[in-house]
């Protein structure tokens, strides 16, 4: 599980930013406030695992275009990701910037830390884990006295030894990150791997996040088949991946939610024509009794981002993570109910994360999993709803939706340090 993502000047976001997450987590906030763009830090994440750091950076259109802040004096940027699992917990972030050349990405630090459960206090972890800013060598005794009474006690399950937290740091120089790199074991000296192996169950973590940006121009046309998984952020595969649906569980799940959405969708299939993939769903009989059947092409941008986004919910094996830009849009505010109880039994089988503008479906989701988005001096910030306000909320005094029309939701402050 995913707890934690933090950024400092990626995109929209400034000074450094954390999110923590849950099973379900709504971003909400004014357009422009970034919301979007705290999102796509996980999308950044998983796509430097699962392809390359400068292929992350590329796809966003170089570093000019990806880091915040003055051109003059540009900055460092900075993603970290914190992950839990029954085996341990763990923590992988990297710092990066550019040559002298301008957009050649070159990786200052990269640095992870991974305690074996019972793991110590979030305090202990951050602290072990902000030294391996440093070249170890720079530690102090006092700092190496610290990390080793951390791990003093903490036998692991079916351990008798206590066992030390597993790090990693590195200072390149250079264009490439470590960590995702190391399934394959063959780049690596032997001894090194081993070190490293602790990592792995990480790393496939981060390369099951997909955050979706549906548009219905991408679904509508017909698609070469492409059976990779997750389904494509744009849903370029979405017809390889609604093909490879479970018909018993999923597809029968599939058809109910859309016929209770777009009222006569009563089946669906994909059918080939050349070399390409088209969806296509039944709209119950004519007069003649022949049945009604209309391409992805025919049908309505609500509909198809509906089925696009049950597709992701229902695909197989779940990510760990999915993620939706704004998925009312399009959708009847009296469907919205429904596509929530989908989405809600999805954060069962994988976290889901949300942006939206809904007041509708806001009012469904507990005020304590809702975030509060918002630009100030020109930066992205991310905190929980006002206290006043989710009290408000628990005592059923008020809505969210109540609360978002009166006044705004407002975000907690931080706590003051005097």
């Amino acid at each position: 599980m995913i707890t934690k993502i933090c950024a400092r000047n990626f995109r929209s976001i400034g000074e450094r930013i954390e999110l923590e997450l849950g099973a379900m987590t709504v971003l909400v906030g004014p357009n422009a406030s970034g919301k979007s763009n705290i999102a796509d830090v996980l999308r950044f994440l998983s796509e430097c695992v699962n392809t390359s750091l400068a292929g992350a950076v590329a796809a966003r259109y170089g570093l000019r275009a990806l880091r915040h802040g003055d051109a003059g004096e540009p900055p460092d940027v900075t993603v970290e990701v914190h992950v839990q699992s029954e085996h341990g917990t763990g923590i992988w972030g990297f710092t990066f910037t550019s040559s002298g050349d301008g957009d050649v990405v070159l990786v200052k630090c990269e640095r992870a830390v991974w305690f074996p459960e019972p793991a110590p206090d979030l305090a202990t972890r951050s602290h072990l884990f902000g030294l391996l800013e440093r070249h170890e060598d720079t530690w102090t005794e006092e700092e190496r006295e610290t990390i080793l009474a951390s791990t003093r006690g903490t036998a692991a399950r079916g351990a008798t030894e206590p066992v030390a937290p597993s790090y990693f740091s590195a200072h390149p120089g250079r264009d490439v990150l470590v960590l995702p790199f190391i399934r394959r074991r063959e780049l690596f000296a032997s001894a090194e791997w081993k070190q490293l192996s602790t990592f792995v169950p990480f790393m496939e973590e981060l390369r099951q996040i997909a955050i979706y940006s549906l548009f219905p121009d991408v679904l509508r046309v017909p698609q070469h088949p492409d059976p990779s998984r997750p389904m494509s952020t744009r849903g370029s595969n979405w017809a390889s991946t609604l093909r490879a649906l479970e018909r018993s569980t999923w597809g029968t799940e599939l058809v109910a939610a859309l016929g209770r959405i777009a009222s006569d969708i009563d089946e669906y299939r994909v059918t080939q024509a050349g070399g390409f993939l088209i969806p296509e769903f039944r709209h119950g009989l004519d007069a003649q009794g022949r049945e009604r059947w209309h391409g992805a092409a025919q049908e309505s941008d609500g509909t198809l981002r509906v089925a696009a986004l049950l597709t992701a919910l229902f695909q197989e094996p779940a990510p760990a993570l999915l993620g939706f830009e704004e998925p009312e849009l399009g959708v009847h505010p009296g469907a919205i109910p429904l596509l929530f109880d989908f989405l809600k039994e999805a954060s069962v089988r994988s976290q889901v994360l949300l942006t939206t503008h809904s007041p509708d479906l806001l009012d469904l989701v507990p005020i304590d999993d809702v975030r509060v988005v918002e630009r100030r001096n020109g930066a992205t910030t991310v905190a929980r709803v006002d206290e006043r306000q989710r009290e408000l909320v628990r005592k059923r005094l008020m809505s969210t939706s109540d609360l978002l029309h009166a006044e705004g939701l407002r975000p907690e402050e931080p706590a003051s340090d005097g």
